[in-house]
């Protein structure tokens, strides 16, 4: 009895989608701002990994109004032989508008860099992610996903050598209803796997 319960419980670790990630194994640009909280990972689709993107971006809305920019990104996934396997996506808000896939000529995702907005205080309007730059295998320069204006750029990231990006969570500040500064998305992690 003892030993069959020991197997199932090891069987189900085993099966138990997110174990086994180690936090060594996610790429992430300090420096971004807090609010909001992190959603859970979302993984591609065993042995495959993301060769593409998109932002959803909430337009400039004026001096007037409150702006939150980025609300969300989603990968596109691929298996190395070229198969989709489909698009994966953490936490999000529902303001923006998607911007226009983005895909690597040949291979996968590796790296990124965010532009982030600093906090900019109480009076003001903070908009916290607003663009995204990724980087593909075999490619110098990075594909850009332009959102708005404000921020500067964290800095690269990149996955270790023989890994590629294969999952994403994000860091979402919830609508912060009719009188509230919303920033939306704020942050992202994204999980590298070894190809």
């Amino acid at each position: 009895m003892m030993r069959a319960t020991g197997g199932f419980v090891v069987l189900l670790l085993i099966a138990s989608p997110g174990l086994g990630v180690n936090p060594q194994d996610y790429i992430h640009s300090p420096g971004a701002t807090v609010w909001g909280f992190w959603g859970r990972t979302e993984s591609c689709q065993n042995g495959s990994y993301a060769y593409g993107f998109e932002i959803s971006v909430e337009p400039e809305a004026g001096s007037l109004d409150d702006d939150s920019s980025m609300n969300a990104i989603q990968l596109f996934c691929r298996t190395p032989g070229g198969g989709h396997t489909g698009e994966v996506t953490s936490d999000t808000m529902d303001r923006g508008v998607w911007t226009g896939a983005h895909h690597c000529l040949g291979g996968f995702l590796i790296g990124y860099d965010l532009k982030s907005h600093d906090d900019v205080g109480a009076i003001g309007d903070n908009t916290a992610a607003n663009a995204l730059k990724m980087w593909c295998t075999g490619e110098e320069e990075p594909m850009e996903a332009a959102g708005n204006k404000w921020g500067q750029w964290l800095g690269r990231s990149l996955c270790k050598d023989g890994a590629a990006i294969c999952g994403i969570m994000t860091r979402v500040q919830p609508d912060q209803g009719t009188f509230g500064d919303d920033t939306a998305l704020n942050d992202v992690k994204f999980l590298c796997c070894d190809m």
